[in-house]
């Protein structure tokens, strides 16, 4: 089905070194093949070959033949693949532009002209598939991260196209929309169809694909069946090992959050009801919750991002209603879930720069936040041309940097290899000891496990549980309820175990 001859890569504006080099990769039909690696290796780039997004949009200079169903991409546009490769990208926001969801559903069948009566049947039964109904009226813009993914699968699979490709599918997804990701991918596969999938969160999904690659710093540093690419993945430190010591639990002061009866509503729905929880100068607190629980809005809140129609939020003794975000930025540095919404400036040195440029605050610290982070080397690199792991590394390293009281961070395990998550795991430690306090939003629940020792439960925009990790992982109500659940993704099944999740 595809075939990669001699390929060598380099975007455009690049001259040290190539993106790719010396790729020869031949996907056959029929074969489910996963292809992982750390963050930055070339995978994304690897798939926009396959579909001619490589030479047509991103240009740069490309050399050697990429074939799709024998015929030559540099000599095929992007529509004329379409029917052939069916590609959901890693940030959903380049999927979604239409009104509904079901309008964005219907926008790729309606352009190969299908005829209304199909299209409503391909709706109806992708949309269950997915467990995506309750969202075909509502605008994808309003959507949850992990909804807004789902939903960009579901136009692609739609399509029904010969080859289905999924660079990170799992990002942002919980527990229940990996799981039935993981069962349609499988079906698929069962009856016949071609896929490949580039993914981070690899536990569950590795034995159900055919064929492993691995891809290291632009090549292909292994291809071959799953069972033999376990140990270069352990090699290459692509899963997460967390140490215990990431969850001492240290002295905690006095409130330094405080939030008392909050609720907000968007578009006429009430995304959050009756919230009240206090965090403690030092504490480390898990947010976790399903897809649209109403992580995310709640900690828009604490900064000033949103205004609470109902109820009060105070930091550091103080109410922050009327404050503006770049008051707040000084006590709570938050990292958004999508680190498109955090950039604007062209390079990354100055990105990093930026917000202690707009405090005026001294950049000493910015050559140890570039090492911790990894950064070196992409400093004069435009953010937006980063790989989405990397641009999630900006974003946070830029936060870190300003050395905010209050530490959030929105999603920092998606796009993320298991080295860098180790990093960030052991950066919330140490900025713990230092006193800080850190809130995470995560589905990671190994990762929430591994670094914060109280988790707040949403479900429906409610707080339905707040506590040990321990003890909400045995509580049987939760689990039925649907608030928390049993896979975190990086785990192998035969470790699935080692959450202690019944």
């Amino acid at each position: 089905m595809i075939t990669l001859s001699d390929i060598s890569y380099r975007y455009p504006g690049t001259t040290a070194g190539w993106t790719l080099q010396g790729i020869n990769l031949e996907i056959r039909g029929g074969e489910f093949v996963l292809i992982c690696g750390g963050s930055g290796s070339g995978k994304s780039t690897l798939a926009y070959l396959f579909n001619g997004l490589i030479p047509h949009f991103f240009g740069g200079e490309l050399q050697g033949r990429v074939d799709v169903d024998g015929l030559d991409t540099r000599e095929t546009s992007v529509a004329q693949l379409l029917p052939k490769i069916g590609f959901v990208l890693q940030n959903t926001d380049a999927h979604l532009f239409c009104s509904t969801v079901e309008n964005e559903i219907a926008f790729g069948l309606e352009s190969l002209g299908f005829p209304a009566k199909e299209i409503g049947e391909r709706i109806s039964r992708i949309a269950q598939r997915l467990g995506i109904q309750e969202l075909l009226n509502r605008p994808p813009q309003a959507l949850s991260g992990g909804e807004r993914r789902l939903v960009a699968i579901a136009s692609v699979l739609c399509l029904d196209p010969a080859v289905l490709l999924l660079d990170e599918p799992f990002a942002h997804l919980d527990w229940k929309g990996m799981r039935r990701v993981r069962k349609v991918l499988s079906d698929l596969h069962q009856n016949g169809k071609t896929i490949v999938v580039i993914e981070q969160r690899i536990g569950g999904l590795i034995h159900r694909a055919s064929r492993c690659i691995v891809v290291d710093q632009g090549r292909i540093l292994f291809d071959g069946s799953t069972e033999e690419s376990l140990g270069v993945i352990r090699e290459r430190r692509l899963l997460p090992i967390y140490g215990e010591r990431l969850r001492k639990s240290p002295k905690t002061g006095e409130p330094v959050i405080a939030i008392r009866s909050l609720s907000h509503e968007r578009d006429g729905r009430r995304i959050l009801q009756d919230i009240s929880l206090e965090v403690r100068q030092g504490e480390a607190v898990a947010i976790v919750g399903r897809n649209g629980s109403g992580k995310t809005m709640l900690i828009r809140h604490l900064n000033g991002l949103r205004r609470p129609a109902e109820g009060t939020v105070s930091v550091m003794g103080s109410a922050i209603r009327g404050k503006s975000p770049l008051e707040m930025a000084t006590l709570v540095g938050i990292s958004f879930q999508n680190p498109n919404d955090q950039f604007f400036k062209n390079h990354v040195r100055e990105e990093l720069a930026a917000g202690l440029k707009a405090l005026d605050r001294s950049e000493e610290n910015l050559p140890e936040v570039c090492e911790l982070f990894g950064l070196q080397d992409l400093l004069d690199r435009s953010p937006y041309r980063l790989s989405e792991g990397q641009k999630r590394r900006v974003a946070l390293a830029s936060v870190v940097a300003m050395r905010p009281r209050i530490l959030v961070i929105d999603e920092p395990t998606v796009g993320q290899d298991g080295r860098f998550l180790e990093t960030v795991a052991g950066l919330i430690a140490s900025l713990r000891d230092k006193g800080y306090t850190v809130i995470l939003v995560t589905h990671d629940l190994e990762f929430a496990l591994a670094t914060s020792e109280r988790w707040v439960v949403l479900h429906e925009g409610r707080k339905v549980a707040d506590g040990k990790p321990e003890d909400l992982m045995e509580d049987k109500e939760l689990i039925a309820l649907g608030a928390i659940g049993t896979e975190a993704g990086w785990t192998f099944p035969a470790e699935e175990e080692s959450l202690a999740l019944p």
